[in-house]
């Protein structure tokens, strides 16, 4: 219950507020750890691979909560909701236009979290955990799990963000990458903020004992996602 707890209250505070004793207990370690560099006092210190695993990191988070997302909410959401997030997803994939193509997705995206959180705080999700088979439980939890490490790497990922930005800006070499960076930056801690509150929901349903153990570390693999 304790580990629950510290994540929980980890969730609540907020993705650029993390200090080190609230990190240490979300089990998010130093970014340093998982991208060197990031810690460098001098721009010469991050180096372009640096950039990179930031960068890749960064999608490999995405995806997690991406999918995870997706996952859940065909878990536990309103069919009818599923069904209307459905079609709107199919139109906006025949958009020609890549900005606005890319622009209906993310609303797709955000609508679906909402749809998420909204269901994870309903006292109908009980119901639908106590009708599932033991397969489909197990898809839950390994969602579950994957989408709060996606939520940790990006609690890490912004934690160390303004290090690495700053790096990169004082050196010359890597100066051209920065205005990329800094849009991912910016994405990461907006998503964190974003998947907060269902990072919640899932926390007190692990608390209850509803779903398996989720993860407290960045470091951890993920766990498959299948079909529920």
């Amino acid at each position: 219950m304790k580990k629950y707890s510290a994540l929980l209250g980890a969730l609540a505070i907020g993705t650029m507020a993390l200090n080190a004793p609230q990190a240490l207990a979300f089990g998010i370690g130093s970014l340093t750890a998982a991208i060197p560099g990031v810690g460098g006092s001098s721009g010469s210190a991050v180096s372009a691979g640096d950039v990179d695993a930031f960068i890749k990191t960064a999608q490999d988070a995405d995806m997690m909560i991406g999918t995870a997302t997706a996952h859940i909410f065909k878990a536990i959401g309103n069919k009818e909701e599923i069904a209307a997030l459905e079609a709107k997803e199919a139109a906006a994939n025949s958009i020609a236009d890549p900005a606005e193509k890319a622009a209906a997705i993310s609303k797709i995206k955000d609508d679906q979290a909402t749809a998420v959180q909204k269901a994870l705080s309903s006292k109908d999700v009980q119901d639908k955990l106590n009708g599932m088979s033991k397969a489909q439980l197990a898809s839950f939890g390994n969602a579950a799990f994957t989408f709060m490490l996606g939520v940790l790497k990006d609690k890490q990922l912004a934690d160390g963000s303004r290090a690495l930005v700053a790096g990169v800006a004082s050196n010359p070499v890597l100066l051209p990458r920065l205005g990329a960076l800094k849009d991912v930056a910016t994405s990461v801690s907006a998503q964190a903020a974003n998947t907060a509150k269902i990072g919640e929901g899932l926390v007190k349903l692990a608390s209850a004992g509803k779903i398996a153990t989720l993860p407290t570390s960045a470091s951890e693999a993920p766990k498959p996602v299948d079909n529920i």
